[in-house]
């Protein structure tokens, strides 16, 4: 068969700077039975597509839109996938604040990545149980973290491509170094984390309500 070359800004974005985080996904995969995955805000990063059957891409950036309608795009998800089953690749191309064509509660996991708040707006599309993994670059994972309908469940942490899960001492995180309330409001008006004593590569929440 013949080789799909890696479509061009992925490997700008993600190969050549050593950040696919496929083996987050292939953990998620692994302890949580994850089968579907809505990602707001993901530009170019398909990388969990390669371990998640069916994924959602929401993106109003220009270059996402003809990076997800160039076929070679699929074609290489195809080379790289680890299922059995062909792939469901879907893609808006606007913003994920607005309303966008998939049923709510339809999702096993929402992933928040350097995208700003995604999970307030995005957590309706969540089935109940579903997951929400996050980084905290723009405050997201904080977010979530102050949401009654989630509860913080697990971590995980890097080295280079390689990440591990912990489900135990989650009580040392989301603990600011210094005196501040943390705020919903706080969050928004800095557009960041606050600092804190501890803390991960990324946080996974459980949608309790």
């Amino acid at each position: 068969m013949k080789r799909t070359r890696c479509p061009a800004l992925y490997k700008e974005y993600h190969l050549d700077r050593g950040d696919e985080r496929v083996d987050l996904f292939r953990k998620l995969v692994r302890k949580y039975g994850i089968r579907s995955a809505l990602y707001p805000g993901s530009f170019v990063h398909i990388a969990p597509s390669f371990v998640i059957p069916r994924t959602v891409h929401v993106d109003s950036f220009r270059e996402a839109k003809t990076f997800f309608a160039d076929s070679n795009t699929l074609a290489y998800i195809v080379q790289r996938k680890e299922y059995d089953e062909e792939p469901h690749i879907g893609f808006y191309g606007s913003d994920y604040n607005d309303p966008f064509g998939e049923e709510p509660e339809s999702f096993d996991l929402l992933i928040s990545s350097y995208a700003g708040f995604v999970s307030p707006p995005c957590k309706r599309y969540l089935r109940l149980g579903g997951l929400l993994v996050a980084n905290d670059s723009h405050g997201d994972a904080s977010m979530a973290f102050l949401d009654p309908d989630f509860e913080l469940i697990a971590v995980a942490n890097r080295r280079g491509e390689k990440f591990t899960i912990s489900e135990t001492e989650l009580e040392r995180y989301f603990i600011p170094k210094r005196a501040v309330t943390v705020t919903p409001q706080l969050l928004r008006e800095t557009g960041k984390g606050v600092a804190y004593t501890k803390r991960a590569s990324s946080y996974i929440f459980r949608k309790i309500a």
